[in-house]
């Protein structure tokens, strides 16, 4: 399976507004390996983009790390990333050195008034002061070809707005691997792109998990691309990891209502445009309003009287197969 890197157990992450607590996640529990990919996946809201700010210690202020722990282990023994001062100088060592991230946009992550080849810089000297202006943007010239940029020796001098979609992608995934970073999160990198630029950054993330070993935890809302790209699943709904497991336990053998009915949701290639999409009825709940028992529970078909009484706790199905879920004995054994 893989050595692993980043250890996350039992995370609690509450915001807190107007005096309100907002239960963001609720004790979810995982490991990102080495040489592999994570899929974190789930409708808009269900915490996943929260799990990747928590790891960078990203998280706004209005909110707290409540309970649980996120552990980098690096090569010098396990850090307590959740018991690190957000801007401290051991937390701003890890970013970048060790655990890099990607934004969903990169035209909101990259400093307009800056061209591409000075972030990188800065970068790079930001971990290596000794590193010269010169050597730093040799080193940003390479990065822009390592990630496919055509004529990087002029692009290194040119601005964000004058990079395409996906050139902009590439190069702020150039700046995340700047420093060779053992872990790359991917908070869903490709929405705002178009098919053929999406599978160009999949194919270069896929490269770096191949030839480089990185760990790779990518946030997603497309089944599509879990299929694609994961070794393992996390399935997220209203802030716990539903189900998890291998790609081929959680695509072929799905245990929970909710990851059945995110597979059903998919259009297939080939079935011509009179095929039916089953979409997952109802919406998800106002966080401030959570219903009793199991959170899926109102729009589950499986759901009885027992699953409004108390959240169900997670079981083991097989290897590293879990779920939490009363009926997934019925949900498996199900042919719909």
């Amino acid at each position: 399976m893989g050595e692993t890197i980043i250890r996350v157990k039992d995370l609690h992450v509450h915001f807190y507004t107007n005096q309100r607590c907002n239960r963001v996640l609720n004790g979810i529990s995982f490991d990102i390996r080495k040489g592999r990919t994570l899929c974190v996946v789930g409708e808009s809201g269900c915490g996943k983009s929260v799990t990747a700010n928590a790891i960078m210690r990203l998280l706004p202020e209005l909110s707290r790390i409540e309970g649980g722990s996120i552990s980098y282990l690096g090569p010098e023994g396990e850090v307590r990333i959740d018991t690190l001062e957000r801007n401290g100088r051991q937390m701003r060592k890890l970013r970048g050195e060790d655990i890099a991230i990607i934004f969903q946009d990169p035209m909101t992550a990259l400093n307009p008034v800056y061209s591409i080849g000075f972030q990188i810089n800065e970068m790079l000297q930001a971990h290596d002061p000794s590193l010269r202006k010169k050597a730093a943007t040799a080193r940003s010239v390479q990065l822009l070809r390592d990630m496919g940029i055509p004529l990087p020796e002029q692009r290194v001098h040119e601005y964000p707005h004058q990079f395409s979609g996906g050139m902009r992608q590439r190069g702020m995934i150039a700046m995340a691997m700047a420093c060779a970073p053992k872990v790359l999160i991917a908070d869903e990198p490709t929405t705002a792109l178009d098919v053929s630029i999406q599978a160009q950054i999949f194919e270069l993330m896929e490269s770096l998990k191949t030839e480089r070993g990185t760990a790779i935890l990518l946030i997603t809302h497309d089944m599509g691309v879990v299929a694609e790209l994961a070794d393992e699943v996390a399935v997220m709904y209203m802030g716990s990891i539903v189900e998890y497991g291998t790609i081929e336990d959680v695509l072929t053998r799905p245990a929970h209502p909710y990851t059945k009915a995110l597979l059903k949701s998919i259009p297939i290639l080939g079935r011509g445009k009179k095929q039916q999409l089953d979409p997952i009825r109802g919406s998800t709940p106002d966080s401030f309003d959570r219903p009793k028992g199991c959170q899926f529970q109102p729009r589950c078909d499986y759901a009885g009287p027992e699953c409004q009484l108390s959240m169900p706790e997670e079981t083991l199905v097989s290897g590293v197969h879990r779920v939490m879920c009363r009926k997934h004995r019925e949900v498996q054994s199900d042919g719909r």
